[in-house]
Formats: C-alpha cells, sequence, structure tokens
C-alpha cells in the first residue's frame, strides 16, 4: 500500500512493514518534489537584479490567480513558491488508477469563483460514487446501523436543522459575513457546546458533533458555532446543497488541471524552491529576502501564504498583532483525509461516524470495474495512526466490517512545513474579533489566500476569491501611486 506520509503496499502485517512505510516516505517526497515547474521560470540572478511593480509570495490557488491578475493588467510580477511545486495545499497525484487529490478536491456551482474558472476553462466534471449511494452507515448508541440511505438522511436532517438553525440570522449576506452584528455570543462558544444545548436524540447529536468535526477538521471543541453557521448559508441554506458543494463535484484530472490553465494564462515569472525568510518596507518598495539570501524588490507585495505560516516569515515593520496571534495559534484544520481502495464490488455507500472514531466520515469515491476507492476523514492523527496498516483497515472495518483494503493514501499536511495544517476554520471569536485584522492591507503589502477569503474560506473558492480581491486592489493602487 501506498501512503503519502507513510505506509507501503500490503495486505498483510508482516515484520518489513514499518522499514517499507519508512521508504516510501522518502520516495514519495522525491516525488512530489520532481513535479515540473509550469509556466514561466526566471533566473535567480535576473529575477534579484530587477524590480517587479508587485511581487507575489505563494503558489496556491490564491498565489497563481493573483499573478495571473496582476500580470493580466500589464504589470510586472514575480510569482515566489517555497515548495518545489505550485498548488499550496492542493496536489494531484497518480494513484489508485486515478488522479486523486491528497489536498483541496471538490468544487460546486455554489461557488462562484472556482466555478467561473472550470467554464471559463471548460473543464470537464465529474461525480464522487456516493452521490448514488443507496446505502448508509451510521452509530446509534455506540453501535454500527446500516440501512437504507433515506434512513439515515431523516437522522441527519434533523441534527442538521436545529445545528444550524441560527445560521440564517447570522449569515443574511453569506459573501459579507461581517454585514450584520450582535453574533458575538454565536462566535464565543464552540460547536461543541452549541450542539450540548440541542434537544437532540443521543443519535442525532453524535451526528450533529461528527459533522461539526468534519467542517472543522478538528474536535468540535476547538471551533467556533458562528463560523460553522457560514458553510450552511454559502450552501443556500440547504444542506444537501452544502454537500454537493463540499464532497461531490471534482475537476477530472484533479485539481492540478485549473491550477495548470490558470498559471498558464499568467505573464508573470515563477520561481519555485524560494522559501521567503524576511519582507522589509522602506522609501516606498517592498525588498523580500529568501532563506538563501537573494532579495527581491517591488513597488508592492501580496502575500498568499496559509494563515498558520505568515508568523515565519520576518516582517518589518511588523505585522499588526493580532495577525501573528491568529497565525501562532492556528487555525482549527489539522485532521486526516485518506483514500483506501478495497477489492470487490460493494454497494455505494456514506459512513458517518462519531468525532472520536479514527475517521468520523468515509464514503465511496471512485467505483471501479473490481474495486472501489473509498474517502474518509478523521479528527486527529492522534486517533488514527496512519503508519499502521492495522489502523487504517480496522478504521474502515468500522464501516464494512468485511472489507478487504488493497491500498490507501494520505497526505499529513499538518507536517508540511509550508501549510502547518489542512482547510481553515475558525476558532472562537476569530471572526468577530480579528477577521478584518487578518484581510488588511499593510502600507504596500496586501494580504490573500483562502484562510482569508469573504465567502467560501478554506476553500479553492476562496482562495481564487481572495487571489481576484487581491491583485484588483494592487493594480488599483499602483495606479494611483502613478
Amino acid at each position: 500500500m501506498k501512503n503519502i506520509s507513510g505506509s507501503s503496499p500490503r495486505t498483510n502485517t508482516d515484520s518489513h512493514l514499518n522499514d517499507d512505510r519508512r521508504r516510501f516516505i522518502k520516495a514519495a517526497a522525491s516525488t512530489v518534489a520532481s513535479v515540473p515547474l509550469i509556466g514561466h521560470a526566471a533566473a535567480a540572478s535576473d529575477a534579484a537584479n530587477r524590480p517587479y511593480d508587485t511581487i507575489v509570495i505563494g503558489g496556491g490557488f490564491a498565489g497563481v490567480t493573483a499573478a495571473r491578475e496582476t500580470s493580466q493588467r500589464g504589470l510586472k510580477t514575480l510569482l515566489l513558491e517555497a515548495r518545489p511545486r505550485l498548488g499550496g495545499r492542493t496536489l494531484t497525484l497518480d494513484l489508485g488508477g486515478h488522479d486523486l487529490d491528497v489536498g483541496g478536491t471538490w468544487v460546486g456551482w455554489s461557488q462562484p469563483h472556482v466555478w467561473a474558472e472550470v467554464m471559463r476553462y471548460g473543464l470537464p466534471i465529474d461525480e464522487s460514487a456516493a452521490a448514488a449511494a443507496d446505502r448508509a452507515v451510521w452509530m446509534s448508541n455506540g453501535q454500527r446501523k446500516e440501512g437504507p440511505y433515506t434512513e439515515y438522511a431523516k437522522l441527519f436532517q434533523t441534527a442538521t436543522d436545529a445545528f444550524y438553525a441560527p445560521a440564517r440570522q447570522a449569515f443574511p449576506r453569506p459573501f459579507d459575513p461581517l454585514f450584520v452584528s450582535g453574533s458575538e455570543k454565536l462566535d464565543a462558544i464552540s460547536a461543541a457546546q452549541a450542539v450540548a444545548q440541542l434537544e437532540l436524540h443521543p443519535t442525532e447529536r453524535d451526528l450533529a458533533l461528527s459533522l461539526a468535526a468534519i467542517n472543522g477538521h478538528a474536535r468540535a471543541q476547538d471551533s467556533s458555532y458562528l463560523d460553522q453557521m457560514r458553510w450552511i448559508a454559502l450552501g443556500d441554506f440547504d444542506v444537501w446543497n452544502m454537500f454537493d458543494n463540499l464532497a461531490r463535484y471534482r475537476i477530472r484530472g484533479g485539481t492540478k488541471r485549473l491550477l495548470n490553465r490558470i498559471h498558464k494564462d499568467s505573464r508573470a515569472e515563477t520561481r519555485l524552491n524560494t522559501p521567503i525568510r524576511s519582507v522589509r518596507q522602506s522609501q516606498g518598495q517592498v525588498v523580500v529576502t529568501s532563506t538563501t539570501g537573494d532579495t527581491y524588490q517591488a513597488r508592492r507585495l501580496i502575500v498568499a501564504v496559509p494563515l498558520n505560516c505568515l508568523a515565519d516569515i520576518e516582517f518589518e515593520p511588523a505585522l499588526n498583532a493580532r495577525k501573528l496571534r491568529v497565525s501562532g495559534e492556528r487555525h482549527t484544520g489539522s485532521g486526516t483525509k485518506l483514500y483506501a481502495q478495497i477489492k470487490g464490488k460493494k454497494p455505494l455507500f456514506v459512513g458517518h461516524g462519531t468525532e472520536a472514531m479514527p475517521l468520523c466520515f468515509l464514503w465511496t469515491e471512485y467505483d471501479d470495474a473490481d474495486s472501489q476507492i473509498l474517502v474518509g476523514f478523521g479528527t486527529s492523527y492522534d486517533l488514527l495512526d496512519v503508519n499502521s496498516e492495522e489502523a487504517v483497515v480496522n478504521a474502515v472495518r468500522d464501516y464494512l466490517p468485511d472489507a478487504e483494503v488493497t491500498d490507501f493514501y494520505t497526505y499529513n499536511w499538518n507536517i508540511d512545513p509550508y501549510a502547518k495544517g489542512t482547510w481553515c476554520m475558525y476558532r472562537p471569536n476569530v471572526l468577530t474579533q480579528d477577521f478584518e485584522a487578518l484581510q488588511q492591507s499593510e502600507s504596500l503589502i496586501h494580504f490573500a489566500g483562502a484562510d482569508i477569503a469573504n465567502g467560501w474560506r478554506g476553500f479553492i473558492d476562496g482562495a481564487i476569491e481572495s487571489g481576484l480581491t487581491s491583485a484588483r486592489a494592487v493594480a488599483d493602487a499602483i495606479q494611483t501611486d502613478a
């Protein structure tokens, strides 16, 4: 078996398995590192000696979008990425006979920015096999229960109706998250505290807690109840439409196809393998210094690194203290995402467990001729040792007791130094107290990224939204300066 963060191909648990996994960690790292540069490269010596209108730090969807937009507006743009590849917290790899996205994956037509890009480039869309599921597995009184999907759906609807009840009042304009005031109380409590106050049957309560856990990709006690409300508001206040946007539609060939098209349209110069050590504002320009000592100068800067990594860069003058504090505390996204290939034909299913299980969700993502690939999510690496084949097999068998796991794949974004986590959901009080400061430009420096988007924050759509917004702000500022 292959597991990007540390497993290897076996169906039994012999004494060589752990050594094989350790070898695979290195092999996987080399594979990721060898992804070729897409687009336009500039030699370090040339780039370091040429002033730019705009520098963009971070080559995820936000940074690549921002670089496309500023360069197409005629601004001399340099895109700097720390990794040997573009894509940020998206990564498409050829695994299990499919182009699997071990990071960001799904899109939907209620996500206006990414859907517009998909249509712009004419990219084909596939659907998760679970969209046609007729079976479901859930937990009732600590026991596995399997039944028709419709039976599960009624329980799920009851739980989500109660959990999301305040959403319409809190977010009447979902893409303007601070449009109304008075939501501080919802922001001050965790999702777990909110669920504890709901009048639900224990089974429905477990479903609500597990839903909050997968949304925050952490235990429900870690995330803001108010921030959880955003997702249903952005999903048109309909839980099934929300899940269509979260987990149904994916780009055929993986998210790399969209990323490559956006970058291909860019006129920016691109430098990979360029981690940034410091940023200094002086005499009307920004000086960016890499960890190897190369310097780059520009009139304006867009910082499009993940929120959790912002504090790793030294800024002079120092950034707003709220930015640094929230970056240091990290957002909640820190759980597991796992693909597991199983042998034979099985009914298409959706599994919804408890937040304390190794995988709190598991469903059929690909239905092949003689096998299936399942995708699952858990709240913590403390609950699932992805380096243990036995642990992974047992986690799958919590839902499908007779499953024969033949392969599995994962990637630990928490130990990736240029991610330090998965998708972003805020901790209590961040949205109402710190969000505006996180978005605020600071003199010549502008900020972008999925983690500070107005709408689908934590998603590819939010990254593109933020990239577009920051690029427009930079272009307007440079025009004003002129």
